[in-house]
């Protein structure tokens, strides 16, 4: 059991920066939370004739996979870091709600401006994410697991941005 203590030390060398890396990892939750609250809003309120692809296939599986990404996160930052306080719902959500107030909130959107809107975040959100793999690359943290899982995060909003691409294009048309 002691041998498992610095598994992430042994994983990554000896050099890495778990104190440095615990904030890094913070803000990498309480943004994709704040991405999450974003879509689930906009799965809430969209309307218009594309109503019922975007509430469901649209912004339903995005918030869904989004939801689904967080936890998978929070556990991987506790199991690599083990630090639970990453995991505290209160530091979490309040980052969070600072993080969302540098975006306009889709509550009083257009069905464009949603899709719009929501293109932008995720366009920003996927270079926040080449931003934190630098970042914790540079710290000496990036296991091969959490190398995979914020490439599959960057493979699948990758796949939003067309979709959203897509529906704006749509939209412009009618």
């Amino acid at each position: 059991m002691a041998q498992m203590k610095n598994t992430i030390r042994e994983h990554c060398g000896c050099d890495a920066d778990l104190e440095s890396a615990k904030p890094v990892m913070a803000e990498y939750i309480a943004t994709t939370r704040a991405l999450h609250l974003w879509f689930h809003g906009a799965h809430n309120v969209t309307k218009g004739a594309g109503f019922a692809g975007d509430h469901v296939e649209l912004y339903g599986r995005m918030y869904l996979q989004i939801q689904s990404d967080i936890d998978g996160l929070i556990e991987k930052a506790v199991g690599l870091l083990e630090d639970e306080e990453l995991a505290c719902p209160t530091a979490i959500t309040t980052r969070a709600a600072e993080i969302s107030k540098d975006y306009p909130s889709p509550a009083s959107m257009t069905a464009l401006a949603i899709v719009a809107s929501g293109k932008s975040l995720v366009k920003a959100y996927l270079s926040f994410l080449d931003h934190i793999y630098s970042e914790l690359e540079e710290l000496g943290v990036l296991t091969l697991g959490l190398q995979d899982f914020i490439s599959s995060a960057a493979n699948a909003y990758e796949e939003f941005v067309y979709l959203l691409q897509q529906r704006e294009k749509s939209e412009l048309q009618n």
